[in-house]
């Protein structure tokens, strides 16, 4: 009786493990189409566009418009391929009432990036890999809500995001005719 539960929880496991699988966000934000192939599937990518990929885990090969082959071991449930090449920026916005906004900054790590050219300091990350593990909530071109619900044993809640170049320097242009209008 135990060998056979002993099999079921293995056969339970192996079988979960299987049928799970990778998706794949491929990403283009340029202002024009890409293409790139999965294994043998080709891929074409239309002008600031995501088109997603579904596939199982393990080693697959992506090979470029260059013609360069890269080789990897999926193992993640969901990622970025970033065939363009393009910088992405990460970064968090901050969901919460006022009073701890400062106690929420002074705890971010300040650290020195350089985005499109442009030296900057703060609680930022920049994504240039072709392969990159999705570890945020909003991707680019993906709206941030307005507002969300902070869960009642915090005081408050952050989402993560990825702007491409275009959505930044959208963001940078609002905020200066934000204030512009303020004078």
């Amino acid at each position: 009786m135990k060998k056979l539960f002993i099999f079921s929880i293995l056969s339970t496991v192996l079988f979960s493990s299987c049928t799970s699988t990778v998706d794949l966000a491929i990403d283009n934000p340029t202002d024009s189409s890409v293409e790139i192939v999965v294994d043998t599937l080709r891929v074409l990518i239309p002008p600031k566009e995501v088109v997603w990929v579904e596939m199982g885990p393990g080693e697959h090969q992506l090979t470029l418009q260059n013609d360069s082959i890269i080789k990897h071991n999926f193992t993640e449930s969901v990622y970025m391929i970033n065939p363009s090449l393009s910088e992405y920026l990460v970064t968090d916005e901050y969901y919460g009432p006022p009073a701890f906004q400062n106690s929420y900054l002074s705890s971010l790590p300040n650290k020195e990036i350089t985005f499109l050219g442009i030296p900057m300091e703060g609680n930022f990350d920049v994504v240039r890999d072709v392969i990159n593990k999705v570890t945020w909530d909003y991707g680019p071109r993906e709206t941030l809500p307005e507002m969300v619900e902070v869960d009642a044993d915090e005081s408050y809640t952050t989402l993560v995001k990825v702007y491409d170049s275009y959505e930044f320097m959208d963001m940078m242009q609002s905020a200066y005719d934000g204030y512009s209008e303020e004078e």
